[in-house]
């Protein structure tokens, strides 16, 4: 449940739209020492996912 509220903290974060009283509840309920992990992370799937939709389109056309 706590790695949910990670994933959700670090969508929002990544989107940019945000308001302050639930960042503050979320940063109170949640240990910040793991978010740059789940961060790094999210952000090696989507530039992973980039990646092969990339190779995918290049491809198709072969």
């Amino acid at each position: 449940m706590i790695f949910l509220r990670m994933l959700r903290i670090v969508f929002w974060s990544f989107f940019g739209v945000r308001k302050a009283a639930s960042h503050e509840a979320d940063m109170a309920s949640v240990k910040p020492v793991f978010l740059p992990l789940v961060a790094v992370g999210l952000a090696v799937c989507f530039a992973s996912l980039l990646i092969c939709i990339a190779i995918l389109a290049s491809t198709a056309g072969r």
